[in-house]
């Protein structure tokens, strides 16, 4: 009769022991899935880094060429004033002065706000990593420990039952 309680434990033993490795497999699965998850919000991150750092440098380039672009339209006015015969030369720079410096104000505005909305993307950027790294749950890995606590309740378990089948 003792076979018949033997027989009942290593079977739930071994189911115990089986339960486990599938744990532990499972376990190991989905840390390396979750190694991917970040190693691809990782690459994401910086891929939208490289975006806004070429916006940045475009917006700058931009800036550039329209500061040039109004100081060659400064002169251009300068010159066809004087050369029209407008009177004091003084006056007719400071006439012109203004309106290229509210052009000059307005590509300045108009970068800040550019650089403006490329850092707060740079922010959006980052907080879409952080976001994804904290949808990341911990993973629990089956120890030796737990395996012989099971092991240990699935014999008594097994025991037991087998105790109650054999009277």
């Amino acid at each position: 009769m003792c076979s018949v309680e033997m027989a009942v434990a290593g079977l739930k033993i071994g189911s115990a022991v089986a339960g486990w490795q599938a744990d532990r497999q499972q376990a190991s699965n989905q840390a390396y899935a979750d190694y991917k998850t970040r190693r691809n919000a990782d690459q994401s991150y910086l891929k939208d880094l490289e975006k806004i750092e070429s916006e940045r440098g475009m917006s700058a380039r931009e800036k550039g060429r329209e500061e040039f672009r109004a100081k060659m339209k400064k002169q251009a006015d300068v010159a066809a004033a004087l050369n029209a015969g407008f009177g004091n030369p003084l006056r007719v720079s400071q006439d012109i002065g203004v309106v290229f410096d509210q052009d000059y104000n307005d590509i300045a505005f108009g970068f800040e706000k550019d650089m403006i909305t490329l850092n707060n993307q740079r922010g959006d950027a980052y907080a879409n990593l952080q976001r994804i790294y904290n949808n990341i749950a911990p993973v629990y890995t089956p120890t030796t420990t737990d395996l012989l606590l099971r092991v240990g309740s699935a014999g008594a378990e097994g025991y037991a039952q087998g105790k109650a089948i054999s009277s």
